[in-house]
C-alpha cells in the first residue's frame, strides 16, 4: 500500500525535528542522515518549502563540518527551491548564508540578498548588516560604496527610529561614507563637507542614488541570479 500524503508529511517532520534534536547534541552524521532521509520524503510528495528548509539545514551542517563545497551545493539548492515558489524572505536568508560562504560568486549572492531586501522590504536591521558585509567587501574606490554608504544612512533616517542602536547604526554609515569618499581621494574634515560631498554626488537624493545602487548590484550578479528579478 502507498503511504498517503498525510503519512509522508508527518514521516518528513517527524525525521526533521529528530535530525535538529541530534544536531543540537552534537551527533551531525546522525543528524545528516536523518535530514537526508526527511529529504526523500519531502520530494516524493513535492513539499518545496519542507525540502527548502531541510537543504538549509544541511548546508549549516556541512559548514559545521568544513565542507564549503557541500554547504554551497545544499544553500544553492535551498535558493532554487525558495524561489520557486517566490518564498523571498526565506531566500532573502539563504542568499546571506551564500554570501558568507568563500566562493568565486560570494559578493553576487550578497548583492542579490540585498537587492531583494530592499524590493521586498525586510526589516531594517537585517538590510543594514547585509550593506555594511557587502561594503567591507567589495574593493576600495569601486561605485558601489558610496552608494552602499548612503543607502545605509538613509534607512537609518527612514526606518530606524525605533531601533535601540540606531545612534551607532547612523554613527557606522557616517564612517562608511567618509571611508568612501576616502577612497576616491577625498578628506572629509566635518559635518558640512561630508554634506557638500554627498550633494555634489547626488547622494542625498534617494530618488537618484537607489536606482543608482540597485543597477550596481544588477552589474555585480551579473548572470549569477538564483531567483528571476523580473517577477519582482
Amino acid at each position: 500500500l502507498h503511504e498517503s500524503i498525510g503519512d509522508v508529511q508527518g514521516k518528513a517532520a517527524t525525521l526533521h525535528q529528530l535530525a535538529g534534536i541530534y544536531a543540537q547534541q552534537g551527533q551531525v552524521e546522525q543528524a545528516i542522515d536523518l535530514y537526508q532521509q526527511s529529504l526523500a520524503a519531502e520530494e516524493s510528495i513535492g513539499n518545496v518549502q519542507g525540502k527548502a528548509a531541510t537543504l538549509a539545514n544541511l548546508a549549516y551542517l556541512a559548514g559545521q563540518q568544513g565542507d564549503t563545497t557541500k554547504q554551497l551545493q545544499f544553500n544553492l539548492q535551498a535558493a532554487a527551491s525558495l524561489a520557486q515558489i517566490k518564498a523571498y524572505p526565506n531566500l532573502v536568508t539563504v542568499l546571506s548564508n551564500l554570501g558568507a560562504t568563500p566562493s568565486e560568486q560570494q559578493s553576487a549572492y550578497l548583492a542579490q540578498a540585498i537587492w531583494l531586501s530592499l524590493r521586498i522590504q525586510m526589516p531594517f536591521v537585517n538590510v543594514f548588516t547585509l550593506i555594511r558585509v557587502l561594503f567591507n567587501q567589495v574593493p576600495q574606490a569601486d561605485p558601489l560604496e558610496p552608494l552602499l554608504a548612503t543607502t545605509a544612512l538613509f534607512l537609518c533616517q527612514q526606518r530606524g527610529e525605533a531601533h535601540p542602536q540606531l545612534n551607532d547604526l547612523q554613527t557606522t554609515s557616517l564612517k562608511m561614507l567618509v571611508a568612501a569618499a576616502a577612497a576616491q581621494g577625498i578628506q572629509l574634515d566635518d559635518m558640512e563637507a561630508l554634506g557638500n560631498w554627498m550633494e555634489q554626488q547626488q547622494l542625498n537624493d534617494p530618488q537618484i542614488f537607489l536606482p543608482q545602487l540597485m543597477q550596481q548590484l544588477e552589474t555585480l550578479v551579473g548572470d549569477a541570479w538564483v531567483f528571476d528579478p523580473s517577477l519582482l
